[in-house]
């Protein structure tokens, strides 16, 4: 059984890595809700919105409650099928779909609002600037990113994002409206808590312009 967090983008392939997560762990992001940065504005958050790289469906899920139109994204088929199943035993629609966040330049789909919750920080430093690109192509001017990710540290994964990583990529097109350390929730059943328990986060609220 594998112990890691998250896997690295040295390994095999990230998206077996993740795979082998879902089958074989408790994931430490998976806590069946949003995280507290998302709960707390809430009320911001509006739809059609994006949930990109959303895991089990817990952040969808609870959007979805709140009367959103909410797509949800993730390129590990097991954990879409569990989101489908979250989102059938709580009575709301989600268009779940397995897909790579790093096709959204291809898509046809637009949105008013995006939560990235974990999922721009497991990329090295090129590939977050092409999956900025594909935000910027699928979200509608004006429209919002909610971003969550790891800070620097040295208990994040990779090292972490310092703030200027964050406003290097989105230097083009886009204002930072806020970005804060925020606090984050790690699921209890997660084998190995004290890997993550100096881990800090960033929470960031981005406006696209362009």
């Amino acid at each position: 059984m594998t112990h890691a967090p998250m896997p690295t983008p040295n390994e095999e392939s990230t998206q077996a890595g993740f795979a082998k997560i879902y089958a074989e762990t408790n994931p430490p992001w998976d806590i069946g809700q949003p995280q507290p940065p998302f709960i707390a504005i809430a009320d911001q958050i509006k739809g059609p919105l994006l949930d990109c790289g959303c895991g089990t469906g817990g952040t969808s899920v609870y959007f979805a409650k709140r009367g959103l139109a909410v797509t949800g994204i993730d390129f590990v088929a097991q954990a879409i099928a569990l989101a489908q199943a979250h989102a059938q035993g709580n009575g709301v629609h989600v268009d779940f779909l397995v897909k790579d966040a790093m096709t959204l330049s291809t898509w046809d789909k637009r949105f008013v609002s995006i939560i990235d919750s974990g999922l721009y920080h497991i990329y090295e430093a090129a590939e977050r600037r092409r999956y900025v690109d594909g935000l910027a192509h699928v979200i509608e001017p004006g429209g919002h990113l909610y971003l969550f990710a790891f800070a620097e540290g040295p208990s994040a994964p990779g090292g972490g994002l310092t703030r200027d990583d964050i406003a290097q990529d989105f230097a083009q097109g886009w204002e930072m409206e806020a970005i804060d350390y925020a606090p984050g929730e790690i699921n209890p059943a997660f084998e190995h808590p004290e890997m993550l328990a100096d881990l800090k986060m960033w929470f960031a609220i981005i406006r696209r312009t362009a």
